[in-house]
């Protein structure tokens, strides 16, 4: 090309030589060209089966996230679930316990209130069976004063002997007409006093 021969038939050796490089060059070209050409369709074909894994692999990952979320869900719900029946067994477990526990508070209440009813009965029976020993012993004391002092009071009008000692068999003087009033008074159940009227006699009169 920039080289000049002297003679034409040397300038043709020279075309057919450039001509040869050239069609050798554009083989080589073409040759390489398809090397690329093949490269880019396996690597397109290769990239399309990535993506295609890709996609493949993003249902199958949606698909395992939904399921384990569906599981996740009925094992919260079945949790939930035993929670519960745990929760009601335990709850009614304690008000069995509740009721075992007021129950036999209430007996024990009931026996001590059954208690302390008996020892107030009782304690009031003592008081009054002391109240009525202690009413018959005065009751007792003061008739013994009275007879006492019904029987140091000497009869109105006239005085009888005392018997002299060692004279037993012999009869006792009568007594004063007030001392047998006086018995007979005392064994009819009312008190004699002297001085005072007869209120049948007075009655009488």
């Amino acid at each position: 090309m920039g080289h000049h021969c002297c003679k034409p038939y040397i300038c043709l050796q020279c075309l057919d030589k450039t001509s040869e490089r050239a069609l050798a060059k554009e083989k080589e070209l073409s040759i390489e060209l398809a090397n690329i050409r093949d490269e880019v369709a396996f690597n397109t074909a290769k990239c399309e089966k990535l993506q295609k894994e890709k996609e493949t692999l993003e249902r199958r990952f949606e698909e395992e996230l939904r399921r384990l979320g569906w599981q996740q869900q009925a094992e919260v719900q079945e949790l939930q679930e035993r929670l519960q029946q745990q929760f009601q067994a335990e709850s009614a477990r304690l008000q069995a316990e509740h009721q075992d526990q007021l129950l036999r508070m209430r007996c024990q209440h009931q026996e001590q209130v059954e208690d302390i009813t008996a020892s107030h009965e009782a304690a009031l029976l003592e008081m009054e069976n002391n109240h009525t020993v202690a009413i018959t012993i005065l009751q007792d004391d003061h008739d013994h004063k009275v007879q006492d002092r019904a029987g140091s009071i000497p009869a109105p009008g006239r005085r009888y002997a005392e018997p002299e000692a060692g004279a037993g068999d012999e009869e006792p003087a009568d007594p004063p007409a007030g001392e047998e009033d006086h018995r007979a008074g005392k064994a009819g159940g009312e008190e004699y006093h002297p001085g005072r009227k007869d209120p049948g006699a007075a009655a009488a009169e």
